[in-house]
């Protein structure tokens, strides 16, 4: 018995259930909100965009026709390397989909699917929302570049870059308008906390 076969083989099932597991959970809170959000609640603003849950939807059909025809596939030579990838991909599908489910408990009634400011919206800083100020499209962004690391697939990797995230930025500028025309201390926030990424530094503060 070839036992570092068996472990490759062993691992690259474990890392290839990862997948559809995140999406299942991801895709079942994404229906979960439509359910229990509230259509009567009182807004003070909104301003519809193409980017929503419909394009987000699109772009992950258009990711899987990718990688499920192996469009652009990539396949890394040698075990130790493949599976290195795979499991970056599989650990950064499995942060993203933790991330994801705990921005939507954190967000609770504020959530939307178009860009909303409510009556009663609040502003929540805590929990992922100390990691990124939009997490739920950081944590969409991290998933589909873990699916093309854990599927090898040049083909999702360059559409996530050049179509995904700059997406997920023009919807998130969008939303940042909003907020900080509503909350005055949210440029305290937006200095303390990256918008689709963790800060790698602290920003310097200035004393006046």
């Amino acid at each position: 018995m070839n036992t570092p076969c068996c472990t490759a083989a062993i691992i690259d099932l474990s890392t290839r259930l990862v997948a559809p597991a995140t999406t299942t959970l991801v895709l079942a809170a994404v229906f979960r909100n439509f359910a229990v959000a509230r259509s009567g609640r009182a807004v003070a603003d909104r301003r519809p965009s193409v980017v929503a849950t419909a394009g987000m939807l699109a772009f992950f059909a258009c990711v899987y026709l990718l990688i499920s025809r192996k469009l652009g596939a990539f396949p890394i030579e040698g075990d130790h390397a493949r599976i290195g990838v795979e499991v970056l991909g599989a650990a950064l599908m499995i942060a993203g989909c933790v991330v994801n489910l705990l921005g939507r408990i954190a967000l609770g009634q504020n959530w939307a699917n178009q860009a909303t400011l409510y009556e009663d919206q609040t502003l929540v800083t805590s929990g992922v929302f100390s990691i990124a100020r939009h997490p739920l499209y950081s944590s969409l962004i991290w998933m589909f570049y873990g699916s093309a690391l854990l599927y090898q697939n040049v083909a999702a990797a360059l559409a996530t870059t050049i179509v995904f995230v700059p997406a997920m930025y023009y919807r998130a500028s969008l939303e940042e308008k909003m907020l900080s025309e509503r909350f005055s201390d949210y440029g305290g926030y937006q200095q303390r906390v990256g918008m689709l990424f963790p800060r790698l530094y602290a920003p310097r503060r200035i004393d006046r």
